[in-house]
């Protein structure tokens, strides 16, 4: 069956392959969770599984900084822009991103214009994205090992969801 593996093994296998540290540089303000500071200056960007792909410190910077451009938020999100850090994204075009709480959101491109209300809030902190990034990785590898995912798999792979946020597993953005 699937397991929410603990933070700190999470965390200690993402950093591994530890890097040279790679701070934010000095002119962001942005009030960063400390479990994300920590782990995204010592990676490189990885893709924990086929929905998450976690960005190093220096991509997260370059695509937040991208997407601060108010061309691609509507008129009344503008002010919204320096509230919003971009720290991931899915390979289809969609992106993970939390605000200056530390409330994790996810993005489908399908809705164009950037503003909260295109954001789904998944009930997650960055601390629990990782444990759902892991624990979609399990789903993969039993879909590579088995070419489907069971209907029991399945059932077992929602009340994970729910364990981690009942936001998540109501407003889940793909299909299982």
């Amino acid at each position: 069956m699937l397991k929410i593996r603990p933070i700190q093994d999470i965390k200690r296998q993402l950093l591994l392959n530890k890097q040279t540290v790679r701070n934010f540089p000095k002119s962001v303000s942005f009030k960063f969770d400390v479990l994300y500071q920590e782990t995204v200056t010592q990676i490189k960007t990885i893709e924990i599984s086929s929905e998450c792909i976690l960005f190093d410190s220096v991509e997260s910077y370059n695509v937040t900084r991208e997407f601060s451009d108010s061309d691609y938020w509507s008129e009344e999100a503008k002010e919204e822009i320096n509230k919003i850090w971009f720290f991931g994204a899915n390979g289809q075009s969609d992106f993970w991103l939390f605000d200056d709480e530390n409330k994790v959101y996810f993005y489908d491109h399908e809705y164009e214009e950037m503003c909260f209300k295109n954001f789904t809030d998944l009930g997650l902190n960055f601390e629990k994205w990782l444990q759902y990034s892991c624990l979609n990785k399990q789903l993969d590898e039993v879909y590579e090992k088995e070419g489907e995912i069971s209907e029991e798999i399945k059932n077992d792979y929602k009340e994970k969801l729910k364990e981690l946020s009942g936001l998540l597993s109501k407003k889940y953005p793909f299909e299982i």
